[in-house]
């Protein structure tokens, strides 16, 4: 059953393929779109615009464990492999909505302060087209 009422964060996660990143604390989509000039001597001084190319990421943050399922070591051998991979932002509860597209891996880094939990963030460049659609 969807979601229902303002959602709560904790529910939206990244998926590698089918996967969870591992020990996520945070996640986002974002989406953009160029915008193409067509201002002419008709345009009465004011800045026309067309649509043009859209664009996207995904990135998520985590703490890091060695041992974790799906976390720095998969994002690791993606990124030294320049792989695709298919990268999902979603609750994964049946009737909600999620996101999807193939993706790059374009930044993965780690940090681990004095005594405080070592952490990693990764972030995904959306190649080709987005899907929009609900959990079956």
């Amino acid at each position: 059953m969807a979601t229902t009422g303002i959602m709560n964060g904790t529910l939206l996660g990244v998926y590698v393929g089918s996967t969870l990143v591992a020990h996520a604390t945070e996640g986002s989509i974002s989406l953009s779109m160029d915008t193409r000039d067509a201002t002419t001597k008709d345009s009465s001084g004011y800045r026309d615009l067309l649509e043009g190319t859209r664009s996207g990421s995904i990135s998520v943050s985590a703490l890091y464990a060695d041992d974790a399922t799906y976390g720095v070591n998969a994002l690791m051998t993606a990124f030294s492999n320049r792989s695709t991979l298919t990268v999902k932002f979603s609750t994964e509860v049946s009737g909600d909505d999620y996101w999807s597209a193939t993706c790059y891996l374009t930044s993965l880094e780690v940090s681990a302060a004095t005594e405080d939990n070592a952490t990693y963030s990764a972030s995904f460049e959306i190649s080709g087209a987005v899907t929009f659609s609900t959990v079956a």
